[in-house]
């Protein structure tokens, strides 16, 4: 936006003196009257506007059977998962923008309610998410089509009636919706957002419906799309479902991957499924460019009983958008990783930031009874091990974005 400023007064003429004193010999004084002119100019300054949007997002809402009976009302058949979240909560409702990834396919039907090999979660946790202050849903992973393809569109249909103002990804209802990129605009930052995962656990979608679950070997459309998004877009966030279950790094796939949608557009990499965390850090690609990824944010919340499947990691990242004039730079201006740990009893289930838990609740835990080593102390260590500083191959640890614009599986997943 242009502002219009009043430089002052500029004065351009001169004052004229013909003669300065007396004229002729009689004495007579003869004025010469001074002109003055007074020209106003007007100068143009570039208004400096600061928009800012911070992110938050988790890794695996896994819902085994034992998370999900622990939350069921026999007297009225119905499931209330809200207290599994309150833990975290607050720190959720702080940010812009939350997102989770919804491992397992929401169902209508309590009777289709089911643990692995074919998950079944009832919708009543999509009422939970939101309620907790999620509002970007992701939806492509390898239990996406664990209920058959029917179940995706019931899932959909529950998320456009019930919260049609919560943002799904990964999964479409058409091929015109398969073929709309997602944008999210916040604080004045529009956000492109995509949602991919490797596979769906040897699962084909039947034929002619391809179209409703984002697969990574779909890569010609999904660099497509990425680069139109580099040019409508303040930002492009990537959430992938991708790499290889319980081990701490990423694969060299992996890395690929991530580093061509990086060189495609990408500004964030956020990744999910290996049930474990992962480094992070900012990445620059052989080509140059850069991005912030985390490889993994592990698991948000599950049933898993080794003590690395139950720590997590909370994705966090801060944006500035500055705009002067008709000119626009939008930049991560910081990163962080929150660990956050689940806690579960015979009877009870929380998520928690690592920085609250206790080792109090630690001796509550399941796991303690039969791996001592479960701690505070452990968790914090292991914790540090894998992800506790992120890896910095640019040496700095803010990126200029994209915009500088003239207009399982074991028994348990």
């Amino acid at each position: 936006m242009k502002k219009l400023l009043f430089a002052g007064t500029v004065v351009v003429g001169v004052l004229s003196l013909a003669g300065c004193g007396f004229w002729g010999h009689n004495g007579d004084e003869e004025s010469v009257e001074s002109t003055q002119q007074v020209e106003t100019t007007e100068t143009t300054v570039a208004e400096k506007k600061v928009e800012e949007v911070s992110l938050i997002a988790c890794g695996d809402n896994l819902i085994h059977d034992t998370v999900y009976e622990k939350f069921y009302d026999p007297d009225t058949d119905t499931y209330d998962f809200v207290p599994l979240y309150s833990e975290v909560k607050p720190t959720i409702e702080k940010y812009d923008i939350a997102v989770i990834n919804q491992e397992t396919i929401l169902v209508a039907d309590n009777d289709d309610v089911s643990n692995y090999p074919s998950f079944g979660t009832p919708q009543s946790m999509g009422d939970a998410l939101v309620k907790t202050g999620y509002d970007v849903i992701l939806t492509a992973s390898n239990h996406t089509l664990d209920k058959g393809s029917a179940t995706i569109t019931e899932q959909l249909d529950y998320w456009e009636k019930k919260h049609p103002e919560v943002t799904v990804l990964g999964t479409h209802e058409s091929i015109g919706d398969y073929n709309t990129i997602d944008y999210v605009t916040k604080n004045g930052i529009k956000f492109a957002m995509f949602n991919y995962t490797y596979g769906l656990n040897g699962y084909e979608l039947p034929e002619g419906k391809e179209y409703m679950i984002n697969v990574l070997d779909d890569k010609d459309k999904f660099i497509k799309d990425l680069k139109t998004a580099e040019n409508e877009a303040d930002m492009t966030i990537c959430f992938l479902h991708i790499g290889e279950e319980y081990i701490y790094e990423p694969t060299d796939d992996q890395v690929e991957y991530i580093e061509d949608v990086i060189d495609a557009g990408a500004d964030i990499v956020i990744c999910a499924h290996p049930h474990v965390i992962e480094p992070y850090g900012k990445v620059q690609t052989v080509n140059g460019n850069t991005g912030v990824v985390f490889y993994s944010c592990g698991n948000f919340v599950s049933a898993q009983d080794e003590i690395d499947r139950l720590l997590g990691g909370m994705a966090t990242v801060n944006i500035r958008k500055t705009t002067e004039g008709d000119s626009s730079v939008t930049e991560v201006t910081d990163f962080d990783f929150i660990p956050v740990v689940t806690h579960f009893t015979r009877s009870k289930e929380r998520v928690y930031l690592l920085k609250d838990y206790t080792d109090d609740l630690a001796d509550q835990h399941v796991i303690k009874g039969y791996d001592g080593r479960f701690s505070v102390a452990y968790l914090e260590e292991l914790f540090d091990e894998i992800a506790g500083k992120p890896f910095d191959d640019t040496k700095n640890n803010t990126t200029t974005a994209t915009t500088t614009s003239s207009n399982e599986e074991d028994e348990e997943d």
